[in-house]
């Protein structure tokens, strides 16, 4: 099955685009709403006239014929509307939990002498998250966000002197199949993505960045309500890295879905032959205390630890999981 035609094979730079028409989510509800309908016309107007009831009838039933047809045949899904059970639908499977090393805290612990003679250093990093604690309220996506950039400008400085890493920020993703042998597609935008590349590249990814096959990048969801625990936002995230995976001709990608406070780490593996994906996620890390504790302001332990495995998933991001050189386990 062939990929929707774009006008450039990968990711697109960051522009929000209007959508049309309905969405595969979309189209469920109109048409579960338009049968619920039916019936209802069907037994209030059982005492009206059969002209009356068949013209009105007729009405609905045309609609959801029509909207059926549609619903048949190929979808088009939103990253917003995607669920677990759509993800199922579309043959993406959770598969299993990342468990924090014994000593994933300690490994941590060490990346911070890196980048400590730059700005963002890991006590920078603290005192910056601790100042946004007392001065933003954290009640919406867009004040999220600022807790979200301290933490890649940190890593940025942690990155191999050899490589450069470029933060694209709501980054769009054109319609593509979900496999090749489906003739469903995904689209939409995610919020950020990291890639690290050759300096040579950087100055071309900066004017025009259009991520390639040849680079290395982490996949990040932001939680569009904070109220929510934050795995409900997981397989938004999941549709996400999936999208970017088949634009990007990867077969594994690593992202993470956050509300800068709470951090959720994913692996997406794309089997070959059969069109199928499965995916593991990590319990949620805070940045309060590490490894599954939920202190409530930031602690260097945890914000450490979150940096360190960022640092780490940005370059190992097409890597499957090695236990030996991770801060995860399986």
């Amino acid at each position: 099955m062939s990929e929707v035609t774009q006008p450039h094979p990968y990711l697109s730079p960051p522009k929000r685009k209007r959508q049309s028409g309905l969405t595969g989510v979309e189209l469920a509800i109109a048409l579960e709403a338009l049968k619920n309908l039916a019936a209802k016309a069907r037994f209030e107007l059982n005492t009206k006239a059969e002209g009356d009831r068949s013209t009105v009838l007729s009405h609905i039933e045309k609609l959801t014929a029509l909207l059926q047809a549609r619903a048949d045949g190929p979808q088009i899904y939103s990253f917003s509307g995607m669920t677990g059970d759509l993800l199922d639908d579309l043959q993406v499977r959770f598969s299993g939990i990342l468990k924090l090393k014994d000593d994933a805290a300690s490994t941590a612990a060490l990346s911070d002498t890196l980048g400590n003679d730059q700005l963002w250093s890991a006590t920078t990093l603290l005192t910056h998250l601790r100042f946004l604690e007392n001065l933003v309220p954290r009640c919406n996506e867009s004040a999220t966000r600022l807790w979200i950039n301290a933490f890649f400008y940190r890593v940025s400085t942690m990155i191999p002197n050899h490589l450069k890493m470029a933060l694209s920020v709501e980054q769009v993703v054109p319609a593509v199949t979900v496999s090749d042998n489906s003739p469903h597609t995904v689209s939409g935008f995610i919020d950020f993505t990291a890639a690290v590349m050759d300096p040579a590249k950087l100055t071309i990814f900066l004017e025009r960045p259009v991520l390639r096959p040849d680079d290395t990048m982490l996949f990040v969801s932001e939680a569009k309500d904070v109220t929510k625990d934050l795995q409900k936002h997981v397989p938004q995230a999941v549709s996400e890295m999936l999208a970017c995976a088949r634009r990007a001709k990867k077969k594994i990608v690593r992202g993470v879905v956050t509300d800068g406070r709470e951090w959720i780490y994913l692996i997406l593996t794309l089997r070959d032959g059969d069109g199928t994906a499965t995916y593991v996620r990590s319990d949620k890390i805070n940045i309060g205390g590490g490894g599954g504790f939920t202190a409530d302001h930031p602690s260097q332990a945890g914000v450490s630890l979150i940096s360190a495995i960022l640092a780490h998933w940005i370059l190992h991001s097409h890597q499957p999981l090695d236990e030996t050189t991770d801060f995860f386990k399986s």
